[in-house]
C-alpha cells in the first residue's frame, strides 16, 4: 500500500511558477517533518567553500547527508526557503541546486540578504521535509 505525503497545489487563476517550485504543498495526515537549521557551504572541518557554485554544493551534498540520516531524500522536500547576499547569482545558485531537485518540486522562497553568520558565506539554505513511513 503507497500513499502520498504531500501534494502540490495550485490554481488555473495562478501564474505557474517559472522554476522547479510549487505555489504551496498540502502534507497529508501522518507525515513525519523534519526541519534543518540553516546550511552553509562549510565542510565538516569548518572550512567555508569558495564561491556561490561551490557553496551550493555543499550545502546540497550536505543536505542530502542529513535527509538520509532521517530516512528521506531529496523527494521528500516540501519547503525550501534560500537567503542570499547577492541575488544576481541565483542564476549560479539555481544550476547547482536543480539537479539535486530531481522531479521534485517544494514550495520554494528566496531572499536577497545583508549579510550571513560569517562573511566568507554567500548563501544560507534551511529546508523542510516531510515522510510517511508506509508498511506494506
Amino acid at each position: 500500500m503507497t500513499a502520498l505525503t504531500f501534494r502540490p497545489i495550485s490554481s488555473p487563476l495562478l501564474r505557474p511558477p517559472p522554476g522547479p517550485w510549487s505555489h504551496a504543498i498540502e502534507v497529508q495526515p501522518g507525515a513525519r517533518f523534519v526541519y534543518t537549521c540553516g546550511l552553509v557551504g562549510t565542510q565538516a572541518d569548518g572550512t567555508i567553500e569558495q564561491g556561490i557554485e561551490a557553496q551550493t554544493k555543499r550545502i546540497y551534498d550536505n543536505l542530502v547527508i542529513l535527509l538520509q540520516a532521517a530516512g528521506m531524500t531529496m523527494a521528500d522536500v516540501i519547503k525550501i526557503n534560500t537567503y542570499m547576499l547577492d541575488l544576481s547569482e541565483q542564476p549560479a545558485y539555481a544550476r547547482v541546486r536543480n539537479p539535486y531537485l530531481g522531479d521534485a518540486r517544494p514550495a520554494m522562497t528566496l531572499l536577497g540578504v545583508a549579510q550571513l553568520a560569517q562573511r566568507d558565506l554567500r548563501v544560507e539554505v534551511e529546508v523542510i521535509a516531510a515522510k510517511r513511513d508506509v508498511t506494506e
